[in-house]
């Protein structure tokens, strides 16, 4: 049990931004104040939706493609200069969904951004659905990495790793922020939830729950409310659910015994849910490969 206390602990926010598609300055203001809400806390690590700000538009033809192209974001542009800001301001390590404008490219993307303004990562989603692949029927180019990096909060230091909504549903995607040494997931998302509780229907968030157990982590998803409805969600590394929010807007700061991962399940070289016994000469894919190769590096 790594709920006993004795385990270094990560002060989570969880900013269920209400949102509108398209309604960029509302939504942006509303992020922003989640955000201060958050800090006001004591969170040290804030996580908002999907492409918070564009309320994550879906549609496609021409016009869509241009205001989606006018609404995005670049990463030297003025929004995400003010978000660097308010991190710095309030102090708040940041992790922010938003549509990226990269060149001629779109990206759906995940910003680090830490409580000095800087950019810690730019994490650009690796699978994307048919309606939102350029040249399939939608106009985001797919990333083409995960990345795992540190977070130090005092006298301690957890691995923070980066996806982004239908990621998660990939088991290579947490598999391969696992072998990176990830402890903590993030996961900004848009679509509609299940009662955790309650509903038979879990699909999405028995995925969820499976690719926390079976690399041992804790991952943390931030939904819309209003636009899509609510229900952010955090799982532990044995699967277990942490905590669920409603349908309505709201922030929430958890406590998550983070520094237990490293200590209860990544320092046991076999670990709990068979990572340890995995056979890496034996797999016949080129998913074990990369993992391997990650490994390695």
């Amino acid at each position: 049990d790594i709920y006993t206390g004795e385990f270094a602990e990560l002060r989570v926010g969880l900013c269920q931004v209400e949102t509108e598609e398209w309604a960029v300055e509302s939504n942006f203001d509303r992020t922003l104040k989640a955000l201060e809400e958050a800090a006001s806390e004591n969170a040290e690590l804030a996580i908002t939706p999907e492409c918070v700000f564009q309320g994550y538009p879906i549609g496609n033809g021409p016009e869509f493609a241009q205001r989606l192209r006018y609404t995005a974001d670049s990463i030297d542009g003025p929004r995400i200069g003010k978000v660097r800001e308010k991190a710095c301001e309030i102090g708040l390590n940041i992790i922010l969904g938003f549509a990226e404008r990269n060149g001629g490219q779109l990206h759906n993307t995940s910003i680090w951004v830490s409580s000095r303004g800087e950019i810690v990562d730019l994490y650009r989603k690796v699978h994307c659905r048919d309606f939102e692949t350029i040249g399939v029927g939608g106009y985001y180019t797919p990333g083409e990495k995960f990345t795992v990096h540190p977070l130090r909060v005092g006298e301690q230091t957890f691995q923070i790793g980066s996806m982004i909504c239908f990621d998660r549903e990939i088991p290579e995607s947490v598999r391969t922020l696992r072998a990176l040494g990830a402890q903590l997931v993030t996961c900004p998302l848009a679509t509609d939830t299940s009662n955790m509780s309650q509903s038979p229907d879990l699909d999405n968030e028995m995925i969820t729950r499976c690719r926390a157990a079976e690399n041992e982590v804790f991952i943390a998803v931030v939904n819309h409310s209003r636009r899509f409805n609510g229900g952010s969600f955090v799982v532990g590394p044995s699967g277990e659910i942490v905590c669920q929010l409603g349908p309505d807007p709201e922030v929430r700061v958890i406590s998550l015994p983070v520094g237990g991962v490293a200590e209860k399940f990544h320092g046991n070289p076999s670990g709990w849910m068979g990572w340890g016994y995995r056979r890496k000469g034996v797999y016949l894919s080129s998913e074990s490969e990369v993992l391997v190769r990650s490994e390695r590096h």
